[in-house]
């Protein structure tokens, strides 16, 4: 027993024997502490350092673990970093000079949220707005279930910790990966703070699934093309965000593989093997490459599904910067189809006003990056998204997420469109064969028409094309005729011949059918004409036309043209009476007996409302007249459009 004293008082020390497994024990305990401790994440500022040139970037480099290279700004005398107390002390004791802009970064983002969400009453999800790991495959979950038609959830691997890495397949036979269509790639939240990238992707999968069989573009995509999201490459990183910081905000980047020494993570979007390349002094940066390309099994997942699926056009989101890149990132070399790059992506960022070039040109070298490998192992025109503005950072304010999704919805459409072969009517072109030579359309003259068709995708075109007059006031008895295009060329089609009845109403418009037919589907584009000099028409000369084959089961388009930007509605019945003048409407009410609902909306600024309508499979129609009429209501003063009628085959 060995005795002392404390404060003029005695103890008694329990004799302690020390021995080999005892040390071992203490010391197995003293590692578990310091990983509990490890395991809580430090508190991170947003910092703005003074940068004087490129030389001294390169020094902040070694002090720092995580510059954002999402802005050039280094140029402008300032480098933005995220960095802890014990990393902006290691800076101040080497000379530089900075200034903390957000303390407790990932605080800021949670109370941003809340008080957005509290003030505005947005609805939205529970992490700081945005769905946690368990929500999004929910989602996924929900979308498989309520669409089976044309979704499928899958799991493509498992993440380091073992968690499934889920992707869906939207397409007519979402089920099984048909080779014979194209397929565009989507993926997001590679880097594990970026939240609002892999949120984009669900809402891009709700507007398509939403838009299936009303939208005549989405229902072409989905029935010709695989279309694959994979909306969180990195549940590990994700999930210990919503540990850490489960109302939002967290800022941990890469994956969660243990290094040891207290090291965690691998950069995803620095692992892929495409001039892939190895530093072991970055092990602990927040783009630390791993140790050799696809060490991690998340990214070894995308490279075996890239094998067997591969995309000809794809996608990667990530947040923020509000660019639209493209390869390369490892070199300043342009890629051989650096021509093609730019031109797609001029036509995306004029609908967003994003800044669009190479990633080399935006970030300077990224090594085995994403888009560089889905580009040079396979050839697939692959572009890097960074959605969102400084002031959004990594976690926006939840009110800011519809319209941040705004900002890329288009260019998801059309890279999806894009993808494989893709028809676009840019102009009619209308010839006189014989008439008064007035250049106007009159009754009982023939025109050629010829169209002028791009195909924009990045796969040949091989289409039938058909022009068809719904009414015996304007007929034609050429057939369909075909044309091939390759990819992003155009070209005049073999003129048809219309005859104008002699006689012939003058005084409305006329609405031609354009169908074309490529990749097993048929869709149909409405051609207006007027017969006569130009004219002012009045607000009340609508017209409707139904685009399509009329018959039981099939697909057709029921088009609308009219006053801009009014509220209309078209009716239908199989029984008509004589022209009713009704109270406060102008124009002839023609529809009696069973009148029904077809389509309701509002006219867009070119006075056209159109929606996809499915015909029932009832023989009982075969043969039968339906009889339509549109009610619009502009500024108080509902009027009706003249009868339209249709008859089923």
């Amino acid at each position: 027993m060995i005795m002392d004293t404390i404060a003029g008082k005695s103890l008694n020390l329990i004799p302690i024997t020390v021995n080999v497994f005892s040390l071992r024990w203490l010391a197995c305990l003293l590692i578990v502490v310091m990983e509990m401790v490890a395991a809580t994440p430090p508190i991170i500022d947003l910092v703005k350092v003074q940068i004087q040139d490129r030389a001294e970037l390169n020094r902040l480099r070694q002090f720092a673990s995580d510059v954002d290279d999402h802005y050039s700004d280094w140029q402008q005398g300032f480098k933005t970093i995220y960095a802890d107390d014990a990393e902006q002390a290691m800076l101040k004791a080497a000379g530089f000079n900075f200034q903390v802009v957000i303390e407790n970064l990932s605080d800021y983002y949670a109370q941003r949220a809340a008080r957005d969400r509290l003030t505005r009453h947005a609805i939205t999800h529970s992490m700081g707005g945005f769905r946690t790991l368990s929500e999004i495959e929910q989602t996924l979950e929900r979308l498989s279930k309520t669409f089976p038609n044309i979704v499928a959830k899958f799991s493509i691997g498992k993440s380091y910790e073992d968690r499934d890495i889920w992707a869906i397949r939207i397409s007519d036979h979402p089920k099984v990966y048909e080779p014979s269509e194209p397929t565009v790639w989507f993926d997001a939240l590679h880097h594990a703070r970026e939240a609002m990238s892999g949120e984009s992707l669900l809402l891009f999968a709700e507007w398509l699934v939403n838009h299936y069989a009303i939208d005549l573009t989405v229902t072409r995509l989905i029935n010709s093309r695989n279309i694959l999201l994979i909306p969180c490459v990195n549940p590990d990183g994700y999930e210990y965000n919503r540990q850490q910081h489960p109302n939002g905000g967290g800022l941990w980047r890469k994956n969660r593989r243990k290094h040891g020494n207290n090291r965690y993570g691998v950069d995803l979007n620095r692992n892929y093997g495409w001039e892939w390349q190895y530093d072991r002094s970055e092990q602990n940066n927040g783009n630390y490459q791993g140790k050799a390309p696809f060490s991690e099994p998340e990214t070894a997942a995308i490279r075996d599904l890239l094998a067997q699926q591969t995309p000809s056009m794809s996608v990667s989101v990530h947040t923020h910067g509000n660019e639209w890149m493209y390869p390369w990132g490892y070199t300043a070399l342009p890629t051989p189809d650096e021509d093609i790059f730019r031109t797609y992506a001029a036509k995306i960022v004029a609908t967003n006003g994003y800044t669009t070039d190479t990633a080399w040109n935006l970030y300077g070298i990224t090594r085995g990056a994403s888009d560089d490998y889905h580009y040079g192992m396979h050839n697939s025109l692959a572009f890097t998204v960074e959605i969102g503005n400084f002031v959004d950072g990594f976690w926006p304010s939840p009110t800011r997420i519809p319209a941040l999704f705004n900002t890329v919805q288009p260019g998801y459409q059309k890279i999806a469109q894009w993808a494989g072969a893709w028809a676009s009517v840019l102009a009619p072109f209308w010839t006189e064969q014989l008439g008064n030579g007035d250049e106007w359309f009159d009754a009982g003259e023939i025109w050629n028409l010829s169209l002028l068709i791009k195909n924009e995708g990045v796969l040949p075109l091989n289409a039938e094309v058909s022009v068809s007059s719904h009414t015996p006031d304007i007929m034609t008895e050429d057939g369909p005729i075909n044309i091939s295009l390759a990819p992003r060329q155009e070209a005049l089609t073999p003129s048809l011949q219309f005859h104008f009845a002699d006689m012939i109403d003058s005084e409305i418009p006329y609405i031609l059918d354009i169908a074309l037919n490529y990749d097993g589907f048929i869709s149909n584009e409405p051609l207006k004409m007027v017969l006569g000099p130009s004219r002012i028409l009045a607000d009340n000369l609508t017209t409707i036309a139904v685009l399509g084959k009329v018959a039981q089961g099939n697909l057709v388009r029921l088009f609308v043209s009219g006053t801009a930007e009014v509220t209309a509605e078209v009716f239908w019945s199989l029984e008509t009476t004589t022209a009713q003048y009704l109270p406060n409407i102008e124009g002839a009410v023609y529809l009696a007996g069973n009148i029904q609902s077809l389509l309701k909306g509002m006219t867009d600024i070119n006075g056209e409302l159109s929606g996809l309508l499915h015909l029932p499979k009832s023989t009982e129609l075969s043969g039968k007249t339906v009889y339509l009429q549109a009610l619009l209501d502009y500024e108080g003063k509902p009027f009706v459009s003249r009868l339209t009628q249709v008859r089923f085959e």
